[in-house]
């Protein structure tokens, strides 16, 4: 077999996703018992009680295939927030509608607009279906510069993402410029508005892009259960679309893509505000803790509005290693000048805290 000649060619550039270290090899490599996996924003706090009660007792019937329209949670999801049913898609995480989107709207000599650095997988769905990454760089301030997102727009333009907050630097823009930015877009450009950290933002400005959706526009909104229902190990998201998206989305998905214990986990943790807004408050004072850690330290950051921040260095490589030999595991950016740590529990924040200033000690600077 000529595997050249087999395989797509817009695969070979491709470099697959890199998930992280595991806390089981940087605790060989540092020798210490106490581990933080701070590099893939995951919420430190497990599922809801209520969503475990729940799962638990599904187990048993885990023979039989899952509801393939996952019929219970869209209809909940569809009254919490307002979407009609044909506008409402639950998916294998909000990436596979990612993907999924792709698929269905990109053709060869397509483009494809987004900030960077933003998520990974946009170039990546990009290149799968034989699109063109036009790369919009971020402000100063690490925000989405809309005017010049709309500059970048043209006649081949099929697909504008929009990372909000921003992965992986937590900032957002704000909603004055959100919503000049929808009255200018081209109307064959499709914008999909990834909102996976929506959950964690506390500022009054931050615009919430459901209220701009009506199922007629060009408009998507994506959602998760990964971040702050803390089940990004059962993969389940969703996502709001005009209905012709929906339908097409539904021709090409998997059948059966949400597993039963997904969906029955997402449905009872939509249940539990409360922890929405325990977990919330939480996260936004550890993070404060964690800044007042950074100027101390001389550190440069982004004001997140997630739970993770975004700190600059000049070592990239040599700060992420020292971190590691504190049992401290971040996430980098290959040569870019800047890591990512994850907020944790007030325990972890402690540990984190003394990780960075040992760090800072050792080399001098970060």
């Amino acid at each position: 077999m000529d595997w050249d000649a087999q395989i797509r060619s817009e695969l070979e550039p491709m470099v697959p996703y890199a998930p992280g270290l595991r806390a089981s090899e940087v605790r060989e490599r540092s020798g210490k018992d106490t581990i933080l996996k701070l590099s893939s924003n995951e919420h430190p706090c497990g599922p809801f009680p209520s969503a475990i009660r729940a799962v638990t007792a599904v187990l048993g019937r885990l023979n039989r295939y899952p509801d393939g329209s996952a019929t219970a949670l869209a209809g909940k999801l569809c009254e919490t927030l307002n979407v009609a049913d044909e506008n409402l898609v639950v998916s294998n995480g909000s990436n596979e509608l990612i993907r999924l989107i792709a698929q269905a709207v990109l053709r060869p000599a397509d483009e494809v607009v987004f900030a960077w650095p933003s998520f990974v997988v946009y170039p990546m769905v990009t290149q799968m279906f034989g699109a063109t990454s036009v790369k919009v760089p971020l402000t100063d301030d690490g925000v989405h510069d809309l005017d010049a997102m709309l500059a970048a727009c043209n006649e081949r333009t099929r697909l504008l993402f929009l990372c909000s907050p921003n992965n992986p630097t937590g900032t957002i823009y704000g909603r004055d410029a959100f919503e000049k930015f929808l009255d200018k877009v081209p109307e064959h450009v499709l914008v999909v508005v990834d909102e996976a950290y929506f959950e964690f933002v506390m500022d009054a400005d931050f615009p919430d892009a459901l209220d701009a959706f009506d199922g007629v526009r060009p408009l998507v909104v994506l959602r998760t259960f990964s971040k702050i229902y803390s089940l990004a190990g059962l993969r389940i998201g969703y996502g709001a679309m005009p209905a012709p998206l929906a339908r097409a989305v539904a021709k090409i998905r998997e059948p059966f893509n949400v597993n039963t214990p997904a969906q029955i986990a997402a449905y009872y943790s939509l249940l539990d505000e409360p922890e929405i807004r325990r977990r919330r408050l939480e996260n936004q004072e550890q993070k404060t803790y964690l800044y007042s850690c950074f100027d101390r330290l001389g550190v440069a950051y982004y004001r997140s509005h997630t739970n993770f921040v975004y700190f600059m260095t000049k070592r990239p490589v040599e700060v992420f290693e020292a971190l590691l030999e504190e049992g401290v595991i971040v996430r980098d950016f290959g040569t870019a000048p800047a890591l990512r740590v994850g907020i944790g529990t007030p325990e972890d924040t402690a540990i984190t805290i003394a990780a960075f200033e040992s760090v800072t000690a050792r080399l001098g600077s970060i």
